[in-house]
């Protein structure tokens, strides 16, 4: 189990400490790093860490950041850098009014399907306003992961437009029914696992721990969790 590699499918790597508590990181075989402003796009160009697939994105918190010259930007970094992807974007209920967050969500998703990227979406309380914005405006995305995902209810109309589901060590959280039927519920073929390092619970031990944990409580191996989310990872992003 030691040796295994893996792939992270959300963390923040020019976030000041996102490795401080990711003891296994040298283990992980792809890093799909996000961004949420603007003002953190050129340390993503500049990003180092081993194996990082570069997105860049306004999270829906700062989403009036999001105007002409950000989206003129967005779309000649896509243009520049052909492994370039789109995300941390989408909408949070809980966090300011969806309103405001509509069209810099849509017109990220646009620019991302223009150029055939991968798109990382942010999604707390308001699954049927993204599942819509999804079905307007990412048509021609390579694909569309569901950072942080736990509401089972909705993987049907998310699969039938591609979605991918990542799971996050805050669902061990959760009571054992409640996790085995978000795990249940999710295509073998469209899980992945990620960490949103820096931001991990304070138990987070690294990736072998999570799905060690979660593996236990749904009948299978972190290793076989580990194996299946990177040839997910590795099937989306074409490495």
């Amino acid at each position: 189990m030691n040796g295994t590699v893996f792939a992270d499918a959300h963390l923040h790597p020019t976030e000041a400490g996102f490795s401080e508590r990711y003891p296994d990181i040298d283990r992980a075989g792809i890093l799909f790093g996000c961004t949420a402003r603007t003002s953190d796009w050129d340390a993503m160009a500049k990003c180092v860490a081993p194996n990082a697939v570069r997105f860049y994105g306004v999270h829906p918190w700062y989403s009036e950041e999001w105007d002409c010259g950000s989206a003129e930007r967005l779309a000649r970094i896509l243009r520049d850098d052909p492994e370039a992807h789109v995300g941390e974007i989408g909408l949070d209920s809980k966090h300011g009014e969806i309103s405001g967050q509509r069209s810099a969500f849509a017109e990220q998703l646009d620019i991302a399907s223009e150029f055939g990227r991968i798109t990382n979406v942010h999604m707390i309380g308001c699954e049927k306003d993204i599942l819509e914005s999804l079905r307007a405006h990412a048509g021609g995305c390579r694909a569309i992961i569901l950072h942080s995902f736990s509401s089972e209810s909705y993987v049907k109309p998310f699969s039938e437009i591609g979605c991918m589901f990542s799971v996050n060590p805050r669902v061990l959280a959760r009571s054992d029914a409640r996790l085995m039927r978000l795990m249940s519920s999710i295509p073998e073929d469209r899980l992945l696992l990620e960490t949103d390092a820096p931001y991990v619970p304070k138990e987070f031990a690294g990736m072998r721990d999570f799905t060690d944990r979660l593996a236990r409580r749904i009948g299978t191996t972190g290793e076989e969790l580990m194996s299946l989310a990177l040839d997910n990872a590795r099937r989306i992003a074409d490495v």
